[in-house]
């Protein structure tokens, strides 16, 4: 666990500093002699993400930006840095959370409501979320995304599962 976090504060340093999706993507690695290098890396680029098992979204683009791969920063499995965006009063469909690891969100910009939903997609409850809020999923929570009239952006961390 206290490499995950680790990893998760290495990337979020790395990557917090372009909520645009503008800057470098640098990876702070040590060479064969242990001595810190700076290591440019291409991020993933986002794509629009029309529909989740056929329900339709409004305005969303994800992109798996970096994996961070197991084993380089003390932990067993790797790291995905993925990267959200919302356009203004879009949505997100209602989806399942990852199903074997958790999911940790940090919300960029933007504010709205998260639905909180049974399986069968009936609606609980709902939680509003704003700018440098943390959001953390446990496996199979059913949700989905009302934005409000600002562009949402995110960064969202999960393990890599086990090959």
């Amino acid at each position: 666990m206290r490499g995950l976090i680790y990893g998760l504060g290495v990337v979020v340093t790395l990557l917090i500093a372009a909520p645009a999706f503008a800057g470098d993507l640098t990876s702070i690695e040590l060479d064969p002699s242990g001595k810190a290098i700076a290591v440019k890396k291409e991020p993933g680029k986002l794509a629009l993400i029309p529909d989740i098992a056929g329900k339709p979204n409004k305005g969303f683009e994800y992109a798996a930006i970096y994996q961070v791969p197991p084993n380089s920063i003390d932990i067993s499995k790797g790291i995905n840095v993925m990267r959200g965006h919302v356009d203004a009063n879009g949505s997100i469909a209602l989806h399942e959370g990852p199903a074997e690891q958790g999911y940790v969100l940090y919300v960029i910009s933007g504010a709205g409501k998260m639905t909180l939903n049974d399986k069968d997609g009936k609606k609980y409850g709902e939680i509003t979320y704003k700018p440098d809020d943390i959001l953390l999923f446990h496996p199979h929570t059913w949700h989905g995304w009302i934005n409000g009239d600002k562009p949402f952006e995110f960064l969202g961390f999960d393990m890599q599962e086990r090959k």
